[in-house]
C-alpha cells in the first residue's frame, strides 16, 4: 500500500489514506508479521502525527511479539530510525554573523 519501491514513478498514498488502517493493524492484528509491517508504515508519519508516535511507543512497550516491540522501538521517538529520519532545521547562515569587510 505504501511501498515506494513498488510504485515506480507514482507517489505513495498520504496519511489520510493509510495511517488509520495502519494504526488499527498495529494495535489489533493477530498476525505479528502484519503488525511489524504496520509499524514501518506508521513510522513514516511519526514526525507529523502524534497518533503515530503514541501507537509506536505503545507497541514498543506492550506488544506480545519481541519482533514487533523491537521494530516499533526503532520508529518510536528516540529510536534509531526516528532519529535518523527526523526533519532537520536549516542552520543559520554564517554570512550574516561575520563582521562586515571594508573595501579600500
Amino acid at each position: 500500500m505504501a511501498c515506494d519501491r513498488c510504485k515506480g514513478d507514482t507517489c505513495a498514498p498520504g496519511a489520510g489514506l493509510v495511517l488509520e488502517p495502519a494504526l488499527r493493524h498495529l494495535a489489533t492484528d493477530p498476525d505479528e508479521h502484519v503488525r511489524a509491517r504496520a509499524a514501518e508504515l506508521v513510522g513514516r508519519f511519526v514526525h507529523t502525527d502524534a497518533r503515530a508516535a503514541a501507537a509506536l511507543e505503545r507497541s514498543h512497550t506492550q506488544d506480545p511479539s519481541p519482533t514487533v516491540r523491537k521494530k516499533a522501538g526503532w520508529y518510536a521517538p528516540g529510536g534509531t530510525i526516528h532519529t535518523r529520519t527526523r526533519p532537520r532545521t536549516r542552520p543559520r547562515s554564517r554570512k550574516h554573523d561575520a563582521a562586515p569587510t571594508l573595501m579600500p
